[in-house]
C-alpha cells in the first residue's frame, strides 16, 4: 500500500468530513483550500443537518454528532399553507434529555457547523493549508501528481475532489456536469431573531401566499434568527425583490412588522439540479464529493447533508 497521503481539496463541510473519515481508518490525509483560513463565510446557506449526517458523523468521530445537535435548534412544528388557508400541520416530540440519542436534526448556520468540523480536525490532529488551491492533478496506475497554487508540487495514493461548485479537480479528470437548471429566481434572506418574540419556532410552507402577491414562501428557524425564502415569479426582477426595501417589506409580512429592520444578509440564486459525468477519473485514484460531484435544488436540505 502507498504511504503517500490521501489529499482532499477543499475544507468546506464535505472536505473537512472526508478528511476525518479517512483518520478514522487509519489513512493519512492531507486538506488543501484555496481560501485563507480567515475567510468570510457570508450568510446562513445550509441551516440544517439531517438525524442520518448527525449519526454518520458521530460513527466516524464519537460525539462528533453531538457537538453539533447542541450546538443548532430544533423546530417541533411543520405547517403547509395554500393560499392563507393551513392544509397540513404536525408537531413532534423535542425531547433534549441526557440519554435521549440524537435528535432527527438540527438547525443551525453553516459557518458554526464548519467550526466545529475545524475544532474536530484539530482535535484528531489535520491541518489545513489555507490558501493553497489544488490547481493540477495527473493520475497514474499507482497514484497522483498534485499541482498546488503555491509552485509546489506533491504526490498522493488518492485525491478526493470536494473543491465546490467551480471544482477545478473536476475539470482536471474531465467530468462535465450535465443537468438542468431552474427558470425562477429565489431569494434567501436572514432575520436576526428577537429574543421576547412569542411566535413559535417553526417551519412554514406557504404557497401561493396572498400577503407576497402569490409568491410561494419558506420560513425556517435556525439557532439565532429566521430563513426567509422568497420564489419569485417568470416575470419578476430578482435583484428588485432582494433589494433593501423590498425585502425588509416582504420580511415584516412574512415575521411581523418589528422584524423588517433585521435583514443581516440577501442572496439571489437559481437552483441547478446537476451531476458529473462520473464521480471518479481515469486509474479510479480521484473521487469527486459534495458539490464538486452533483448540486441538487436546495428543497429537503439536500446539499450540504448528500455531500
Amino acid at each position: 500500500m502507498s504511504e503517500d497521503p490521501v489529499i482532499v481539496a477543499g475544507a468546506g463541510p464535505t472536505g473537512m468530513v472526508a478528511a476525518l473519515g479517512l483518520r478514522a481508518r487509519g489513512v493519512p490525509v492531507e486538506v488543501y483550500e484555496a481560501e485563507p483560513e480567515d475567510r468570510e463565510r457570508p450568510g446562513s446557506r445550509a441551516i440544517f443537518v439531517h438525524g442520518a449526517t448527525l449519526r454518520t458523523l458521530d460513527t466516524i468521530h464519537p460525539g462528533l454528532g453531538y457537538d453539533l445537535a447542541e450546538e443548532g435548534m430544533i423546530w417541533p412544528t411543520r405547517r403547509t399553507l395554500f393560499r392563507g388557508e393551513e392544509v397540513f400541520s404536525r408537531t413532534y416530540e423535542n425531547d433534549r434529555s441526557a440519554g435521549a440519542g440524537l435528535p432527527p436534526f438540527t438547525s443551525l448556520p453553516q459557518v458554526w457547523t464548519e467550526d466545529v468540523l475545524l475544532d474536530t480536525l484539530e482535535e484528531v490532529g489535520i491541518d489545513v493549508t489555507w490558501d493553497t488551491p489544488v490547481e493540477r492533478v495527473e493520475t497514474r496506475a499507482d497514484g497522483v501528481t498534485v499541482g498546488t497554487g503555491d509552485g509546489e508540487t506533491r504526490e498522493a495514493s488518492y485525491v478526493v475532489g470536494a473543491d465546490g461548485a467551480g471544482s477545478t479537480v473536476r475539470k482536471e479528470i474531465g467530468a462535465d456536469f450535465t443537468g438542468d437548471q431552474s427558470a425562477n429566481s429565489f431569494i434567501i434572506a436572514d432575520v436576526e431573531e428577537v429574543s421576547d418574540d412569542p411566535r413559535p419556532p417553526e417551519r412554514v410552507f406557504h404557497y401561493d401566499d396572498p400577503d407576497l402577491g402569490g409568491r410561494n414562501l419558506l420560513i425556517v428557524p435556525f439557532q439565532g434568527g429566521w430563513r426567509v425564502d422568497v420564489q419569485c415569479k417568470p416575470d419578476d426582477d430578482p435583484e428588485r425583490i432582494a433589494s433593501d426595501e423590498v425585502i425588509a417589506e416582504y420580511t415584516a409580512r412574512a415575521l411581523g412588522e418589528r422584524y423588517r429592520d433585521r435583514v443581516e444578509w440577501v442572496s439571489t440564486y437559481q437552483f441547478k439540479q446537476v451531476n458529473a459525468e462520473a464521480y471518479t477519473g481515469e486509474h479510479d485514484r480521484v473521487l469527486l464529493a459534495g458539490e464538486a460531484a452533483h448540486l441538487f435544488a436546495p428543497f429537503g436540505a439536500r446539499g450540504m447533508n448528500s455531500g
